[in-house]
């Protein structure tokens, strides 16, 4: 059995070993590397403009990319025990369970929702570009998800 104690502190520490600021450093550079290649993808990939707007679309982007690539790397990289305040089981929480009931009954209403979206639009002859219906899916389920997910905090909680 092991006893060793870990230490925890606010951001944790790697899961490869080393301290705080490794993992924070690694994860700065992480989302940086990450920012710079979709930047890089936008210029070299995006829709036709001159170089000067695709260059300004590219910054505008790795900018605001930049804090969600350094999320991703730190959790990534993250050990979960090294976290102060971290649940040690978090899919058998109370608010896991509230999530996994929440999205089953999402995926029901959004097939139930789709089918009867597609025989009306099947009907009625609409023509709507797929992007836009798909759009309207995803934007229904997180709604969706988000209200159960409430509903059943408000109920258990």
């Amino acid at each position: 059995m092991d006893t060793k104690a870990v230490a925890q502190n606010k951001w944790g520490r790697a899961r490869f070993g080393g301290s705080q600021t490794l993992l924070l450093l690694l994860s700065i550079l992480g989302g940086i590397v990450i920012s710079a290649v979709i930047a890089c993808l936008i210029v070299q990939f995006g829709p036709e403009a001159p170089v000067q707007r695709k260059v300004l679309a590219a910054v505008i982007a790795a900018i605001i990319m930049l804090p969600v690539a350094f999320a991703l790397c730190w959790l990534i990289m993250l050990d979960r025990d090294t976290l102060a305040g971290a649940v040690k089981d978090p899919d058998s929480s109370i608010e896991g369970r509230w999530l996994e009931k929440a999205g089953f009954s999402t995926l029901g209403d959004i097939v139930a929702v789709a089918g009867l979206a597609a025989t009306a639009l099947t009907i009625f002859k609409v023509d709507i570009p797929a992007s836009n219906a798909l759009l309207v899916v995803v934007g229904l389920a997180f709604v969706d998800m988000a209200i159960r997910y409430l509903m059943l905090k408000k109920v258990d909680g």
